[in-house]
């Protein structure tokens, strides 16, 4: 089984930054207020969750002095996306998705 970074690499899907982010990362800065550059990792979320639509998800992120926000919460919630400012209150969370998920073997 692999582990760590190869694993990761596997599953990972990648957000490209582009004009369109960058502008609702803007937006939310000043609306926000909070830091350009998490302005733009709480755009690149939206954006990825929009066009992705999952029917649940969650974002796991320390920085729970800017993301742990009701407005942030409430953004994320409206895309089905719950927020978890640390990985062992997570876990919990998305090990139960992939228990729910069709296929899997857990």
């Amino acid at each position: 089984m692999r582990r760590g970074v190869p694993k990761l690499l596997d599953v990972a899907e990648i957000v490209v930054l582009d004009a369109a982010i960058l502008s609702h990362a803007g937006t939310m800065q000043t609306s926000l207020a909070m830091s350009g550059q998490d302005a733009i990792v709480l755009a690149s979320v939206l954006r990825h969750l929009r066009l992705t639509a999952p029917p649940e998800s969650c974002f796991l992120n320390r920085n729970s002095r800017d993301f742990d926000d009701p407005d942030v919460r409430e953004l994320l919630g409206q895309l089905r996306c719950k927020y978890f400012g640390r990985f062992d209150s997570g876990l919990p969370h998305i090990l139960a998705n992939l228990r729910r998920s069709p296929g899997s073997n857990r």
